[in-house]
């Protein structure tokens, strides 16, 4: 039977060894915290997308020219126009639908210039839709009402001193947007990302008027109660298509639900945070022949001690049992401070971002 004493003298030899088990240790140690934390942010991540996908409600659907994708580049010469607006608003199965310009601005305040992104839409007829999409809540001031030509409504990083500006802006402060004059008439709650806590919101007639938009970079539908959103969208793809006399091969555009959208976002995810894990496996594996390294080593250098043991009756389990008894030691302790370390530095990080 193994006894505690033999258990008792291994952890002392591993004591007496400091140099060679710290090192150990951190080898694991660096393993098991870069596993920990990657899977940690994994989890976060999907989290957080399915926060969104909640929020956002799974009757809502979007319809791009191709090329844009959610959120990608402004730069495509194919674009929804106002008869493609129409076309969705008479679909049947469609509550309601708006289009939506965007658009990269240049914003001048006190002779300091920044860029950012600039939304126009009809917030007099579809601000609760545009709200839900955007996950947008008023903090201060007032709300657009849909026929304000020189005025905008901010992200909430405008109101936050050296986040933007250098000295934040506050209600009724007026703006320069690609050299036109707008008054600051409120402000919206932090989304959670610099983007679109960066975000400038004007009307629809702001954008068409001063800014002489007239193709959407993208149009929110909203599917009518008791329509399913899936079937919806072959619905609008189809009644697009004919519109714009298309082909189900040659279609110049998509339309997805946001589950779509927000599935395709957590499958890159997936496939993002699973090959970063498995290329952190490779420390482990370090670690792992780091250990064998460091017991192998020990083995040719503590031979007389075997002899010893051997001398006054030691069966070979029991010394097989000193050496493995030393390597889980240090392997549990390395990965014990793994853990709570990548578990430390994930929560640091996810706070900070």
């Amino acid at each position: 039977m193994i006894s505690f004493d033999l258990a008792k003298y291994t952890l002392t030899n591993v004591y007496k060894r400091k140099l060679r088990s710290f090192l150990t240790i951190i080898s694991v140690l660096i393993g098991i915290a870069a596993i920990t934390a990657l899977i940690s942010f994994g989890y976060g991540i999907s989290s957080y997308v399915e926060d969104i996908s909640q929020k956002m409600g799974n009757d809502k659907l979007i319809a791009q020219a191709r090329g844009f994708g959610f959120g990608a580049s402004l730069d495509s010469n194919v674009r929804l126009d106002e008869s493609d607006l129409h076309t969705i608003q008479d679909a049947r199965g469609v509550a309601e639908a708006t289009g939506l310009y965007f658009m990269s601005v240049e914003i001048e305040h006190n002779d300091q210039k920044r860029y950012a992104y600039a939304a126009g839409t009809d917030y007099g007829k579809y601000e609760k839709l545009v709200n839900e999409v955007y996950n947008l809540k008023p903090h201060s001031g007032r709300i657009l009402t849909g026929k304000e030509k020189n005025k905008v409504a901010l992200g909430y990083n405008y109101q936050v001193e050296d986040k933007i500006f250098s000295k934040p802006l506050k209600l009724r402060d007026n703006i320069l947007i690609n050299g036109e004059e707008f008054e600051v008439i409120g402000f919206y709650e932090a989304v959670g990302n610099p983007v679109d806590d960066a975000n400038i919101y004007m009307t629809l007639d702001a954008m068409e008027d001063v800014f002489e938009q007239d193709n959407y970079y993208m149009i929110l539908i909203r599917a009518a109660r008791g329509t399913d959103p899936i079937s919806l969208t072959e619905t609008v793809r189809k009644d697009l298509r004919d519109h714009r006399g298309q082909s189900t091969s040659n279609e110049d555009f998509f339309v997805q639900t946001f589950e779509q959208v927000i599935a395709t976002f957590t499958n890159i995810l997936t496939i993002i945070t699973g090959v970063v894990i498995l290329i952190s496996f490779i420390s482990l594996f370090v670690a792992a022949i780091n250990i064998m390294n460091t017991m192998y080593t020990s083995i040719l250098e503590r031979t007389k001690e075997i002899g010893i043991f051997k001398a006054i009756g030691s069966r070979n389990k029991e010394i097989l049992f000193m050496f493995m008894f030393e390597a889980g030691a240090l392997s549990l302790i390395g990965g014990i401070l793994g853990v709570g370390l990548g578990y430390l530095f994930a929560s640091s990080a996810g706070k900070i971002i």
